[in-house]
Parts: structure tokens; sequence; C-alpha cells
């Protein structure tokens, strides 16, 4: 695939930002045709650069609205809403936050996600955060485990890693973490370091480490290294505000009910079919970006493709996860507990309780929370009840810790990502070796006339926001400057 040593390298030192930012560069390559398949934040930031580029762009979108996984559900009392998907965003993550707060000015507000007054309930026992002692539980801790907090402990086992990123530079820090620890799952990394079972039942839950377990170990250290949920911001008129803020540029460019079903590629030009209603239509163009999920694609068509490529778009693993909102007549949990933001820990089935300050509407006394946040095999408990059940089962665990919830519950409403027909889950998780060897390349590395650009083609901030936006503006930037034969770029 490589046909040059220096545009590999060209590739792989790109400023992302600054392309997003400035735009894609003047250059001498014939303006191209291009269909943009999915209108999420990857399809519409590819679209919008190589629009203002000069290209001719068409974007090809099954439902009828913009964002993907951004979804505010907005069928609340008053002006409450609700974030299905993205609902907070990283100040460490600098593409998203010059698209909200410098490309479209959105007022934003801080998400802060850690609050004392909050509560760890296990072992149906509920204590403030700031109250938890481990010896109060029922843990079969060693002595050496007893003697330090949880915070302690788990950085304590994880120091080997804080060490390399802190010995090295940032590049060089990170390719080593990758050609050392990526053979690990998080599970196996904590037992051989030495956890005990009681330990890892204690930081589980503590920390949210269960849904994790079982995937890649340096995927999790880099959002825990970066502590990504520490500055937080919301976009205060609702997350879908940032999709919708492309439609002055794009609307007329986008066909929305479009379920693409099959690509096919030539010498000489691609050809995109989709159905809309009753009827199958054909785009022509010189290139194809698909945006849309991975795991979506095994229901398409896409001529051209290799055993590699297919390889790796069937073993891209994407996560299941729901949330729960509830709408209830006044927010108790400001009133009688004084908790205006963070998260409640549980070992019950609705697993976390999210208090955001986001969705509110402060003219009333009424409010909305994340009665269940759960991901992995914590959600799957979820999935065979209806919608009715979910909610009547996740109020049956809120009262255990809040009371209050009974008597003011007014409105309940479940969202599985899993059951979504077009995301197919929440987002993408690395498995131990995917991200150092061949199988990354082969996730993020065009052939021939097709393109891939969603939140799966970024190493480092994959299924966030910001990883979408990484990839579009790369495989742009490529397309733009006719680099199609050129080895894609690694992070």
């Amino acid at each position: 695939m490589a046909r040059s040593h220096a545009g590999r390298l060209l590739l792989m030192e790109l400023d992302a930002l600054a392309l997003l930012r400035e735009g894609l560069p003047d250059t001498a390559a014939p303006r191209r045709r291009i269909v943009v398949v999915g209108a999420g934040m990857a399809g519409l930031t590819a679209a919008l650069l190589l629009k203002e580029a000069g290209h001719d762009v068409t974007v090809l979108e099954g439902q009828n609205r913009l964002g993907g996984r951004i979804l505010t559900h907005r069928d609340f009392a008053g002006d409450m809403y609700g974030e299905f998907g993205a609902m907070r965003f990283p100040l460490q993550h600098p593409m998203a936050q010059w698209l909200i707060q410098e490309k479209f000015g959105l007022d934003t507000r801080p998400f802060p996600m850690y609050d004392e007054d909050t509560f760890i309930y296990l072992q149906g026992k509920g204590v403030r955060r700031r109250d938890f002692q481990a010896d109060s539980f029922a843990f079969d801790l060693t002595p050496d485990e007893a003697s330090r907090t949880p915070h302690d402990l788990l950085r304590h086992t994880v120091q080997p890693l804080v060490d390399v990123m802190e010995q090295e530079d940032e590049g060089k820090a990170w390719h080593r973490l990758l050609d050392e620890y990526d053979k690990y799952t998080l599970l196996g990394y904590l037992k051989e370091r030495g956890l005990g079972d009681g330990a890892l039942a204690m930081l589980g839950p503590l920390f949210n480490l269960e849904g994790r377990y079982h995937f890649s170990l340096v995927e999790w250290f880099s959002h825990y290294y970066e502590d990504v949920f520490g500055q937080l911001v919301y976009i205060t008129d609702g997350a879908d505000s940032l999709p919708r803020a492309f439609e002055p540029y794009l609307m007329d460019d986008i066909r929305f009910g479009a379920q693409v079903h099959a690509v096919d590629q030539s010498d000489t030009d691609v050809r995109v079919h989709y159905r809309a209603g009753r009827r199958s239509y054909e785009v022509v163009a010189d290139e194809c970006i698909v945006t849309v999920p991975f795991a979506s694609l095994r229901h398409m068509e896409i001529g051209g493709l290799d055993p590699d490529k297919w390889y790796a778009i069937r073993n891209t693993y994407y996560g299941r996860a729901h949330k729960l909102f509830m709408q209830f007549s006044e927010r108790w949990w400001e009133s009688s507990y004084g908790i205006t933001h963070g998260l409640t820990v549980t070992d019950l089935a609705i697993r976390n309780i999210v208090y955001p300050p986001a969705g509110q509407d402060t003219r009333f006394r009424k409010g909305v929370m994340i009665a269940s946040y759960c991901w992995e095999q914590d959600s799957m408990p979820y999935t065979p009840l209806a919608g009715e059940e979910c909610v009547a089962q996740a109020l049956e665990d809120l009262t255990k810790i809040h009371p209050e919830a009974r008597d003011t519950f007014e409105h309940g409403v479940y969202k599985d990502w899993a059951l979504d027909w077009f995301a197919c889950g929440i987002g993408p998780l690395f498995r131990a070796y995917e991200m150092s060897e061949s199988f990354y390349d082969d996730v993020i590395r065009p052939v021939n006339r097709v393109w891939f650009a969603n939140d799966a083609c970024d190493r480092r901030h994959r299924r966030w926001v910001e990883g979408a936006l990484k990839a579009a503006v790369k495989n742009a930037y490529a397309i733009h400057s006719g680099m199609r034969d050129e080895m894609p770029w690694r992070d």
C-alpha cells in the first residue's frame, strides 16, 4: 500500500487541530466528488472540511437527525432534557473544545463528576463517599491492601505504567506502553500485580472497573492517567446543539432517511447504493468516506475490501451500555442530600446513579436524573425487559438509597444502545493486543476509493467525540491531498 516514506511521515505528523481550525491547505489536486456515509460527528466534520476546500460533497444519513451517538432526549416537562449519548466533554480534548467554544460559540458550564455527598452502596449498606471505610464492609483484603485507601491501592498497582509516562517524553512513553503492556487485559494485569479477589471486588464498583476488566489495560490506563473525567463541561442547550451547529453549512448537502446498503468501487469511481422509502438510489463519486460503526457494516455489501480489512471490521468490538432517566416532582437529591452533581456507585442492578447538572429547568422544583447508567455485562440484565419494566425495576433499586424517589416519581425513559440499529452499541473498545499490532493498521486504512473515519479509527480517544474528529480530519486531508495510496497514519 505504501508509495512514499515521506508521505507516511507527513500523515503521522499531521496537526489535526490546526487543520480543523484553519481548513485544508491549498493544493493543485483536482476537485473531487465525495460521498460521506453517516452524519455523526466524523461525517459532519469531514464533509465540512472537504466542502470548504472546494469539493462536491454528499452526505447520506439513515436517520432523520444529525449527531450519531450524540442524542439529546427532550421529552420531559418544561425545558428539561437528558443526554442518552455524549453528555460531557473533557477540557483535555482540544478539537472538540475548539468546535464547541470557538467555531460555534456554544455556551458551556462545568460538569463535575465527584461529590463527597454522593453515596457508595455495597453489600446492602450505603454510606456517603466521604465516610467510606473498607473495613466497614466484608472485603477479604490482605493487610497491605487494607492499609491503603482505595485510590492509593489502585494508584500503587498501576504505578509501573505511571512511571513510564513520567520518565520519558509523551510520544516515546506512549509507544513504550504499547510495546510492553498491550498484551494485558485490565484484569490480567491487576491480578499479576498481586491484587486479590477481595480487592478486585472492592475496586470494581468503586471505580467502574468491572465492565472494563476483560478489555485493554492500555486503553483504560490512558483515560485514568489523563484524568479525562477530571475537567468536564456540558453544552448548556443540550449536546445536540453541537451537530446541529453544522446545519447552516451542510443541510442542503445531506440526504436524510438514506440507508446505505452497498458500495461498489472500480478504478474510476465509487458507487454508493441506498434505500429511501420503497426506492433504491445510487450516487456516483470519486471517493467514499464511511463513518458509520464497523458493526453496522456487517449488513452492508462493500466491494473490493481485502480479507484483512474484513477481519478488522468483524473484530472491532462495540460495547453495550444503557441510560435510564427518571423525572421527579422535585429535586430531592439537592434539597434532602445537598447533591448537585456527581455519581453514586452501587452493586445493585442499576449500578451507577448520575446527578447531572445538565438538563435541569431551574424555574421549577422538578428534576431529572440518570437512575441507571450501566456498561457491558451490567447492562445485559436490562436488555430483555420491556421499557416500562426497566423503569419499574430501576425505581425499586433507587429507593433503597433514596426513599424519596418512590413518591415523587413521574416519568422514566430507557435507551439501550446495543439495540440501536444505527449505533450497534455505545462505542468501540480495544481488547488485548489490538492497539499495537497490525489489527489497528487494518482498522484505519482505506481500501482503494473507500475510506474509514469513525470513533474506532483513533487509538488515543476511541469512543470519544475527539477520536471521531481526529479520524475525520486525517481522512479529509489525505483525500484532499491525493494521498489515497499512502500507508495510513498512526498515532
